[in-house]
């Protein structure tokens, strides 16, 4: 996946929630706007979003290498 490609959806107006398919099998599931920030080779994501504040509880740094795949999910 590309850095433009992957911005395009993380930054879309409005913003869809996305699912992020790993090639080692693990995905990382993006339920809100400014979770997500792309560099030219890696991103940085917010995850295990706490239900109650909203709040991400750990930064996930990927390579865009390692992205299989992104899937756009529900609204939440």
């Amino acid at each position: 996946m590309s850095a433009k490609e992957l911005r395009r959806i993380a930054y879309a107006e409005p913003f869809r929630a996305f699912r992020v398919l790993l090639v080692s099998g693990e995905s990382l599931e993006i339920a809100r706007s400014l979770r997500t920030t792309v560099a030219e080779d890696r991103v940085l994501f917010g995850v295990d979003e706490d239900q109650t504040t909203g709040v991400a509880k750990r930064l996930r740094i990927v390579s865009l290498s390692e992205i299989a795949a992104v899937e756009l999910t529900a609204a939440s």
